[in-house]
């Protein structure tokens, strides 16, 4: 009896050892794009991009003005019946205030495209780090569902069959708690 159950032991734990891995795959960009968090947080991103741009066209829009009135400037200047001393006195009295403050206009229009771009991708990576913890969790649940022992990614993946794909079944799970609209 205590032979048969040592071999029955044996034959059980050999073929535990020898099952194969339970492996499935999972597009993980197509679930991020799918992700309903991820769009609203790439609209608000959006949006904070164009009121960048829109506050930058309209420094621009005053820099072009000066600049067309350092261009009325500089032709007054070039006015051959002025003196060298009224063509300086203009120069520094019109020109040099105009010049001054279109140099200043670029320096702020440098700072403030800089800045947001610093901050919007600095967001956006704070943002697709907490929504890759959300999806990695479904992930997790799933896994656990399925008895997996190794969920990859698909890129890392030269082949795999089709059925062992849950990328469709994580899109639902991340998206489960979305507003109706939003589903």
């Amino acid at each position: 009896m205590k032979k048969i159950s040592a071999i029955l032991a044996g034959v059980l734990a050999y073929t535990a050892l020898c099952a194969a891995p339970t492996i499935y795959y999972v597009d993980m960009s197509q679930v991020y794009k799918n992700y309903y968090k991820a769009k609203e947080a790439s609209a608000q991103i959006q949006q904070s991009y164009e009121t960048t741009k829109q506050e930058l066209a309209k420094m621009d829009k005053t820099r072009q003005e000066l600049i067309k009135q350092l261009q009325a400037v500089q032709e007054k200047i070039n006015n051959p019946a002025l003196t060298e001393d009224a063509k300086k006195k203009i120069a520094e009295t019109e020109g040099q205030p105009k010049l001054v403050e279109v140099q200043q206009i670029e320096t702020n229009m440098k700072n403030i495209s800089d800045q947001a771009t610093k901050r919007l991708q600095e967001n956006a990576q704070r943002v697709q780090q907490v929504h890759m913890e959300d999806i990695n969790a479904e992930i997790k649940k799933i896994a656990e569902a399925k008895k997996a022992d190794f969920i990859l990614e698909r890129r890392a993946c030269h082949y795999a069959a089709p059925k062992f794909d849950i990328t469709e079944e994580v899109i639902k799970a991340i998206n489960a708690s979305a507003p109706a609209a939003k589903k």
